[in-house]
């Protein structure tokens, strides 16, 4: 959480310049998509309503081309009384949407009426009560618009009987000339099996596709009977509801949505263009927190290799230095006693050991970035590694006073398949670390053992210690702990790097123990070779040429 905090304090500035106009957007966005939801809803229910203009139209549409064909009567053949040409006329038109057809001719105060039955192509004077009652009252209006002009080409719909619905028309010899009537009963029931569900689904051309799946297309009668339904849900309950406006007034079309509603659509439609803004907006501002962080990366290497560049200057102008003083006194021939000569040969030695051992490092370095490592491990003896380590540092350990205590903990060590130049160079690494950070103590500890299926060093001094916080990062490149800043040791930040990185290599591992003030523990552990364990005799002669070793380094 303290973290957290120290970055957001880090980045107030910048996440105030990209949050905010965010917010803005997203505000925006939202207030933008709740209006374009809403529109959409509009625009969906404005097709549904033209839908259910289409169904009525085409119904209209149906019925009143039926009635100028069939109901075209020749005005004479009424005159004339002459209804054989009516039948000749009716059996020459297409009656498939009539039940019944009926001719009228007005005879003084009679109407004559015969009617024809398209099924038989039969025509007879009579038909039934239901039927002539809706006749007599089409022949009564004649009678009571007389004296008024009747437009010839208008047609009249009776409704008064459901089951005798009539579409007529009035024949006139001139404007006040009333010659008789035509009509025709609507055939019902191939209405509701033909053409009115042909009308519902010619209709849902109309529609998109995805509103065509979710509507539920009802035709109920005034009774409230569904005369006409593609689906069998009940839908729910955006209703919308039209008429049709020639015959089947009393009849209502009506849709409803089957799956989701209008107001589910709008709040769908929302939250999704809601939730892409969100995703949207999520991923601009992680990809400007990466790209803070990147940068931020980028100025921590910078000042990283810089402070690097500048210790690595220090570390090798300090070696090379010393080498052009000591060499320059022996050219100019100022040392003349052979002790003399003798120690500035052995500093010499020691300064270029320096040199060696940092350009070792450097080198090790490049070769690990550049993925160009290649190690040759085979079957040593660990003894041999630890020892070659010590010698390598005698140098300093000798100029510097300190005393180096090695303790076999094991008399039975076996095999470590290793390359032992890369392994004693971490060892190398540790010690001079160790000698490195000890302050005022003089003292070293190498503690050699072995650990179930591995075999571990352990390097330990008494010196200012490492804080626990930076146990991870002593590990990173270029990283130098905190007390080693603050206590003036220079260094280059690479040695424990290369260190983790070779014992990784090699599949062992490296840890540390340790506190500011109470020295620095560290622990090598490689695993063991797979060969046959060293026999007792082989063992004794190792340790103590080790131990006689490490009895003159002390």
């Amino acid at each position: 959480m303290d973290r957290f905090r120290a970055l957001l304090s880090r980045c107030r500035p910048e996440l105030a310049i990209v949050v905010v106009p965010l917010l803005a957007i997203l505000v925006l966005q939202y207030v933008s998509s709740r209006r374009l939801a809403e529109v959409e809803v509009i625009a969906r229910q404005t097709a549904i309503a033209q839908y259910l203009e289409s169904v009525a139209a085409g119904v209209r549409r149906t019925y009143e081309d039926a009635a100028k064909e069939m109901l075209d009567v020749p005005g004479d053949a009424l005159v004339a009384r002459e209804f054989d040409k009516v039948v000749q006329h009716f059996a020459q038109t297409d009656t498939s949407t009539a039940r019944m057809l009926f001719a009228a001719a007005l005879d003084e105060c009679l109407c004559r009426t015969r009617y024809y039955d398209p099924a038989t192509g039969e025509i007879r004077v009579g038909a039934e009560d239901d039927l002539e009652a809706v006749v007599l009252r089409a022949s009564t209006l004649l009678y009571m618009r007389k004296m008024l002009p009747l437009d010839r080409t208008r047609l009249y719909v009776d409704e008064a009987d459901p089951k005798n619905r009539v579409v007529y028309r009035f024949v006139t010899a001139s404007a006040s000339e009333r010659i008789g009537m035509v009509g025709f009963v609507i055939d019902l029931d191939r209405l509701e099996h033909e053409y009115l569900p042909g009308a519902v689904a010619d209709g849902m051309d109309l529609l998109a596709e995805d509103v065509r799946d979710n509507l539920i297309v009802r035709v109920t009668d005034a009774t409230g009977r569904a005369v006409v339904a593609n689906h069998d849900e009940p839908g729910q309950d955006d209703l919308l509801k039209g008429r049709f406006d020639f015959v089947f007034r009393d009849w209502e079309l009506s849709v409803r949505s089957r799956y989701t509603g209008a107001s589910q659509v709008l709040a769908s439609n929302a939250f999704t263009s809601w939730v892409l803004t969100v995703l949207m907006s999520v991923a601009v501002l992680g990809g400007v927190f990466l790209t803070w962080r990147a940068a931020g990366r980028e100025r921590r290497l910078a000042r990283i290799r810089n402070a690097f560049v500048a210790n690595v200057s220090h570390e090798l102008r300090t070696p090379v230095a010393s080498l052009a003083v000591f060499g320059e006194f022996l050219r100019r021939g100022r040392v003349r006693k052979p002790e003399r000569v003798v120690e500035y040969g052995r500093r010499i030695e020691h300064e270029s050991d320096r040199l060696r051992h940092l350009i070792d490092n450097v080198l090790d370095f490049a070769r690990i970035e550049s993925v160009e490592t290649r190690y040759h491990p085979e079957e040593t003896v660990i003894e041999d590694v630890v020892t070659a380590a010590i010698n390598t540092v005698d140098a300093r350990r000798e100029r510097d006073g300190f005393t180096i205590s090695v303790n076999w903990l094991d008399t039975m060590l076996p095999f470590v398949h290793i390359d032992a130049q890369a392994m004693t160079q971490v060892f190398v690494n540790l010690l001079d670390n160790a000698m490195k950070y000890s302050g005022r103590s003089r003292r070293v500890q190498v503690d050699v053992f072995r650990c179930e299926d591995h075999v571990g060093v352990r390097v330990a001094d008494f010196g200012i210690g490492i804080a626990p916080d930076d146990h991870e990062r002593i590990f990173r490149h270029f990283y130098r702990a905190t007390v080693a800043v603050d206590n003036g040791v220079h260094g280059t930040g690479l040695g424990l790097a290369i260190a983790r990185h070779v014992v990784l290599a090699h599949g062992g591992s490296i840890t540390v123990d340790s506190g500011l003030g109470r020295g620095a523990s560290f622990v090598v552990r490689v695993p063991v070779a797979s060969a046959p364990s060293r026999t007792s005799h082989d063992a004794s002669n190792a340790v103590k040429s080790v131990r006689i070793s490490a009895s003159a380094e002390a």
